[in-house]
């Protein structure tokens, strides 16, 4: 229980890229079946609560499954890249060394993928920051043990908030929400390693963190 809170509040931030295949509507053009990706290239600051601890970061999106997030902590850094075309997960460290994990080393990340669903379900409508959403209940399955959540998504199916239950007592609870999001192309770059971009020695050890 321990490992899957600790790669749940660690990785949730990576719930954008982690949508899992576009499903077809029902044939009487009602709500969709299972979760969709975003359809549109976006960006926004995404302010997440676990554990008592707050973080902010800047993410960019691009269709389908390119994400480049970045967070800086004590003037430090961090930046994470998500290829799903690659299969790859990037951690760009300060001073531009960088740890490669195939999306499977990085376990699950905080957002359902449709093969694992065992409960969808449209709650009714909500607006976020400005944004009219649909409010959904997911659960996925995880290492045999159900993973619940509620989801708040645009038409374009941009996630704006998320509610994760990752265990049963206080505080076990991870939060997100996306702010000043904006609908807008975005540069091939920002998904890219940067030039100059070295790997990090010892990096194995930090993908044992995800296992």
């Amino acid at each position: 229980m321990l490992m899957r809170k600790t790669r749940a509040i660690a990785l949730a931030g990576l719930a954008l890229a982690a949508a899992a295949t576009a499903a077809a509507s029902d044939s009487s053009g009602g709500a969709p079946e299972t979760w969709r990706k975003p359809t549109v290239a976006h960006q926004g600051i995404r302010v997440m609560n676990a554990a008592g601890h707050r973080a902010e970061s800047v993410y960019h999106y691009a269709p389908p499954g390119k994400m480049h997030e970045e967070t800086t902590m004590e003037g430090m850094s961090l930046s994470i890249i998500v290829r799903e075309d690659l299969s790859l997960i990037w951690t760009v460290l300060p001073g531009g060394m960088y740890v490669e994990m195939e999306i499977g080393e990085a376990g699950d990340r905080g957002a359902p993928s449709a093969e694992d669903i065992v409960e969808f379900e449209a709650l009714g409508e909500d607006e976020i920051d400005g944004w009219p959403t649909t409010r959904y209940r997911v659960v996925s399955m995880e290492d045999g043990e159900p993973l619940a959540g509620e989801f708040w998504v645009t038409e374009h199916w941009i996630p704006v908030r998320m509610e994760l239950e990752v265990g049963d007592g206080p505080g076990e609870t991870v939060e997100w929400e996306i702010r000043d999001l904006r609908i807008t192309a975005q540069d091939p770059a920002l998904f890219e390693l940067p030039d100059g971009a070295t790997p990090m020695p010892g990096g194995a050890a930090i993908k044992r963190l995800f296992n």
